[in-house]
């Protein structure tokens, strides 16, 4: 018989890492209850999400007060968000509720682009140069008085790389406006303005973290793989970074900065940063899980905690087993692992994977994450998709991971792992 739960989470929108939020907290005994921040379920989601891990799923209970006023008879111990998709509604429930949460005061930041870089830019932290704008016009404008390319096209809602354009002339800005101004993109939301930013040259890295009453625990850190073609921003995968090195700790010691900016107090929080020759700079922050994908058993191979096993520890856990991670304070380094990701060149539907079967010939092959079956969809590469799955790679040596990420794109250029019938982009 099922012991007493010691907390009763409510899940919002549980459709991207909130599935493994929720094998963290079922596993810890946690009563963990489903619910839409929608009436319908988005539709990149709707023939996935399955409810049925959940103790209870409340569907649509209505505008945040009616959802407030419903759940007051269930009392939960926290409301959190599931994916991008619910980290509003989640916030302004726990909020209403007086559960733990972020500090009201600084929600629009954490979800609008340009609100978020300003609310950095305020506490002093190197961010880009930007400008909301809601015509081509007012883009050309500020182009021409900012006077150096490119300039990075973005919208002010969205998720990951989702219709972000590196523009290298005015040209370029007229196509980004054509394509995104007015336009519903993956998260539901249709921008009435468009983010112009400076681009920020150097590497990019990943910093996650989860915290609770206002201390925080870096649940890991990584260094990523990306390629600017043409306009479009190609991701290729992440490594796992030492965290004791300069670098990292310089990167860490930012991203506790940001959080503070943006009121970032309990919960999971995911950081995209550029190193840039003046040091670490902001991107985007997510109040919630990193997306995409995280293999657990690909975790434990390499002596690592998911942040979602983190973030479950902080809910579900008892107060000595939060000390416990921050006294921590961060991760170590114990394996090498690295998450690579598809890069399909149109959009299409799958015809074939029997290729997929070659990745096991890899020396540092763990897992691969979620892969796609005949006639599932895919899209021309955009990491917030994270289209194909994500292969696992863990072993002592970096350079036989590296060695094996040659060997998979080899593959990829010949079409030799997923057979691809292109399509078109409506279909």
């Amino acid at each position: 018989m099922r012991k007493t739960p010691r907390s009763r989470v409510v899940i919002v929108d549980g459709y991207s890492t909130g599935r493994e939020l929720l094998r963290e907290l079922l596993d810890r005994e946690a009563e963990c209850l489903h619910l839409q921040s929608t009436p319908e379920l988005p539709a990149p989601v709707a023939n996935c999400f399955d409810r049925m891990p959940y103790d209870g799923d409340l569907g649509y209970l209505g505008t945040v007060p009616a959802a407030i006023e419903a759940l007051a008879t269930l009392k939960p111990d926290a409301v959190v968000a599931g994916s991008e998709w619910g980290v509003t509604f989640a916030e302004r429930i726990a909020a209403g509720m007086a559960l733990p949460g972020n500090r009201f005061e600084t929600i629009a930041a954490r979800r609008d682009k340009f609100e978020m870089i300003e609310a950095v830019r305020r506490s002093g932290l190197l961010v880009a140069e930007q400008a909301a704008v809601a015509t081509v016009a007012e883009a050309h404008a500020w182009a021409k008085r900012h006077a150096a390319w490119p300039i990075v096209v973005k919208p002010m809602k969205s998720a990951g790389s989702d219709g972000v354009t590196i523009c290298q002339d005015h040209a370029d800005i007229d196509t980004a406006f054509a394509q995104e101004l007015g336009r519903e993109n993956f998260m539901g939301c249709v921008n009435s303005r468009l983010l112009l930013q400076s681009f920020l040259p150097g590497p990019q890295f990943i910093v996650n973290t989860v915290s609770w009453g206002g201390r925080h625990y870096v649940s890991d850190l990584w260094s990523m793989s990306v390629a600017v073609t043409g306009s479009r921003v190609v991701p290729g995968g992440i490594h796992l970074c030492d965290p004791t090195l300069p670098r990292a700790q310089a990167l860490i010691a930012y991203t506790l900065q940001v959080l503070s900016a943006l009121g970032i107090e309990n919960g999971a929080a995911h950081t995209e940063l550029k190193w840039t020759p003046q040091g670490p700079a902001l991107i985007e922050t997510g109040a919630r899980l990193m997306g995409a994908a995280m293999d657990e058993p690909s975790y434990a191979r390499a002596g690592m905690r998911t942040q979602a096993n983190v973030f479950a520890e902080m809910l579900a856990s008892c107060a000595s087993g939060r000390e416990a991670l921050f006294a921590a304070g961060c991760y170590g380094l114990h394996r090498q692992m690295s998450k690579v990701l598809f890069n399909f060149a149109a959009d299409g539907r799958i015809r074939g994977t029997a290729g997929l079967s070659r990745l096991r010939e890899l020396p540092s092959f763990h897992a691969h994450y979620r892969p796609l079956g005949r006639g599932d969809r895919v899209w021309q590469t955009g990491d917030w998709l994270a289209c194909g799955g994500m292969v696992y790679l863990v072993h002592d040596d970096l350079r036989q991971i590296s060695a094996d990420i040659k060997t998979i794109r080899l593959w990829e250029a010949r079409g030799e792992l997923y057979d691809v019938a292109p399509c078109r982009a409506a279909a």
